[in-house]
């Protein structure tokens, strides 16, 4: 069904668009009026990601500077979102959060210009108490609705930030669900798959020594793929264990084939404000073993599609892949079916769908 024309246009702005992005653009876009839906990035490029915007081409985009995103140019940035804006009548702004120079004065300008505008955001960390309540001070001031990540979000916005004038709604952390589960199936090795980049953050370290330290039975392999500062010294931790694969980054085409030659999917992290790549591993029919750590374990990780355990503690990853090693291969597909009901909840057609519910409801 397509939703009724808004007043004006809508226009969405990330820090760099992907693949990702252009999911959920294209599913608003298709629930949208044609041409009601506009899009841009604070720049074309960054030092981080090495993304292909699908989107180059399309007549709704346009980058708000030629500067990769790690570059300053946040007058120049707000400016050409002005420009924008005006020129193609928006009236509702979906702006992806509020931690850079350029987005706050957006924010601000909007609220002035009688803009609408919905904040993306999977921020579920701080407790400085009053600091908190400062920043949901000003984000209910400038913002008209949120759309978050999941339920460590929500809390952290309505109770930590203390933001309960606003609506908010989950289903902001999306993936293009069957894209991945395109990919050809071929599960005969007891492969563990890990995909992160090679950082502290993702407890990659702790993993390897885990993994060494269980002594698996049989075939079971772990697989890391990513890559990152801490490359050399992890493959220099795993050396003469030929039961630990490395390998870098894979194309967005390539990712589904690297899921579905899988049995299990694990993702260590002791940080990680929610985690996309564990909505991919589900899409693809994986069941998933997450630290308490990861902002999407609440929402994604149950008994029935996976394990849970702390990042900070070696004996319960040593103790969670002994529990991967002990399941069988039929209940490893239960798993990775309740995983794919899982995860349909949280789509690019969800995350329209809630856009558009925060977008056009009153106050």
């Amino acid at each position: 069904m397509v939703a009724p024309a808004p007043t004006g246009n809508i226009l969405l702005v990330w820090d760099r668009l992907g693949d990702y992005h252009a999911a959920r653009f294209e599913a608003l876009r298709n629930l949208l009026p044609d041409g009601t839906v506009f899009i841009s990035d604070l720049g074309e490029s960054d030092g981080l990601y090495k993304w292909k915007n699908p989107l180059a081409n399309d007549p709704s985009y346009l980058p708000l500077s030629s500067k990769p995103v790690q570059q300053a140019d946040a007058l120049a940035r707000f400016e050409a979102f002005k420009n924008r804006a005006i020129r193609h009548n928006i009236k509702i702004a979906g702006i992806a959060g509020y931690g850079r120079l350029e987005y706050n004065l957006i924010l601000v300008w909007c609220k002035l210009k009688g803009i609408k505008v919905v904040l993306f955001a999977e921020s579920w960390y701080g407790d400085k108490p009053v600091f908190n309540r400062l920043k949901g001070r000003y984000l209910s001031s400038v913002c008209d609705g949120f759309l978050v990540s999941g339920v460590k979000a929500r809390y952290h916005f309505s109770q930590k930030l203390g933001i309960c004038d606003r609506p908010i709604e989950i289903g902001y952390s999306v993936v293009d669900n069957q894209h991945f589960a395109s990919g050809l199936k071929n599960k005969n090795q007891k492969q563990i798959l890990c995909v992160a980049r090679f950082s502290w953050e993702k407890n990659l370290v702790r993993l390897i020594q885990a993994f060494q330290k269980a002594k698996l039975p049989g075939d079971w392999v772990l697989k890391l793929v990513g890559g990152g500062p801490q490359k050399e010294e992890l493959q220099k931790m795993a050396s003469g264990s030929d039961n630990i694969l490395f390998s870098d980054w894979l194309s967005y085409n390539e990712l589904p084939d690297l899921y579905a030659s899988a049995s299990f999917f694990i993702l260590p992290s002791v940080f990680e404000p929610w985690g996309l790549v564990v909505n991919e591993a589900m899409s693809a029919g994986l069941p998933i073993a997450l630290s308490i750590q990861c902002g999407c374990e609440p929402d994604l990780c149950s008994s029935a599609n996976g394990f849970s355990f702390d990042a900070n503690k070696e004996d319960t990853i040593i103790e969670t892949f002994r529990k991967i090693s002990r399941t069988t291969n039929e209940k490893r597909q239960e798993m990775g079916e309740s995983s794919k009901q899982k995860i349909a909840l949280f789509s690019p057609e969800t995350w329209a769908n809630s856009f558009i519910h925060l977008a056009f409801q009153t106050k």
